[in-house]
């Protein structure tokens, strides 16, 4: 059976122009950011996509141009099969009651005049959904869900008043209440004690779950996705160079920046060393041409410079977008994000 997509990006790519700063003040102008560029991708209902990459890979940028408050250079987003650019005012607010946020910072989300009950019911009052008595029912079950109980002395609070998960359970309970197609989690618990994420992580779930949301989950956790996601991408600085079924693509990478990123992560062995990240002199700057990754990737060769490599995927739907994509694997070498997917459970 067919899952019903309730997104659909088509060639999105972002440019954002550059003051130049310092080079601005001597006459040298700066050149234009890339921070997207020709990004296609479909996200089922019931969904969890996780978005992977390390700073400065457009994970962000992706996310807001989802959820409206960017627009994309080139390309097309259908939300629900709907066009979700270029939407006038009436339209634009039916949009929003599709896409909602989960921000990273919980505290700075949050209007620390407002109390949790008001914050809660604004996004009810913003779209004129019922009255007084419905908003404050639909409020205070919305924080039974978000697992914030008693509702009703949590809703007299004001967020300085809770601690990091509480508030972020707040954000949720916030975004859920208007039971959105689409949620968008970025970095929800990169801010939050160790101890406090596995019950975030759990209540998404559940949420998704019981409401039949899609979710994209941004992160650069990548010991996180195997456990809360059904597909993953893997970008580096605009591009998907990995995608494909989450555990899959954890444990057989076949992208070099995939290889590079799983052998970063930590696992809990004190005499465990990870192996330096290749940066070759000069990698910083991304490259016109040719794979993206090229200046530091130690496989790169001559075709690796001069095109892109396409985003191919096999007959299981793990697509890569490297020349060298049967030979990048980690086959034979230890995997330490199965002992940190294990630690997430």
């Amino acid at each position: 059976m067919t899952t019903r997509q309730v997104l659909e990006l088509s060639g999105i790519s972002k440019v954002f122009a550059s003051s130049g700063g310092l080079r601005s003040l001597i006459g040298g102008g700066g050149r234009p950011v890339s921070a997207l560029k020709d990004l296609s991708l479909a996200l089922g209902a019931g969904e969890i996509l996780g978005v992977v990459g390390e700073s400065g890979s457009g994970k962000s940028t992706l996310g807001n141009i989802i959820l409206g408050l960017e627009q994309p250079t080139t390309g097309t987003m259908l939300v629900d099969g709907k066009a979700g650019q270029g939407l006038r005012r009436g339209d634009r607010l039916a949009f929003r009651r599709r896409v909602q946020m989960i921000f990273q910072d919980p505290s700075g989300s949050l209007n620390p005049r407002f109390t949790i009950g008001r914050t809660v019911e604004e996004p009810l009052v913003i779209h004129g959904l019922g009255d007084a008595a419905e908003r404050r029912r639909r409020m205070l079950a919305a924080l039974e869900e978000a697992e914030l109980k008693p509702a009703e002395h949590f809703a007299e609070r004001f967020p300085h008043e809770l601690s990091g998960g509480q508030r972020q359970r707040v954000a949720i309970a916030r975004a859920v209440i208007l039971r959105p197609s689409i949620l968008i989690a970025d970095e929800p618990v990169s801010m939050l004690d160790v101890s406090v994420r596995a019950g975030i992580l759990r209540l998404l779930r559940k949420l998704v779950s019981g409401h039949g949301m899609s979710l994209v989950f941004i992160t650069h956790d990548l010991s996180l996705i195997g456990t809360m996601c059904d597909r993953v991408i893997i970008m580096y600085r605009g591009c998907v160079v990995e995608s494909g079924e989450a555990k899959a693509v954890m444990r057989a990478p076949r992208h070099p920046y995939t290889r590079q990123l799983i052998d970063a992560v930590p696992v809990p062995d004190p005499d465990w060393e990870p192996p330096p990240l290749l940066l070759k002199p000069g990698s910083e700057e991304t490259p016109e041409t040719g794979c993206r990754f090229a200046p530091r990737c130690d496989l790169a060769f001559a075709p690796c410079r001069a095109s892109m490599p396409a985003l191919r995927p096999d007959p299981a739907g793990h697509a890569v977008a490297c020349f060298h994509a049967e030979t990048a694997g980690t086959a034979g070498r230890p995997r330490p994000i199965d002992d940190m997917m294990d630690l997430q459970r």
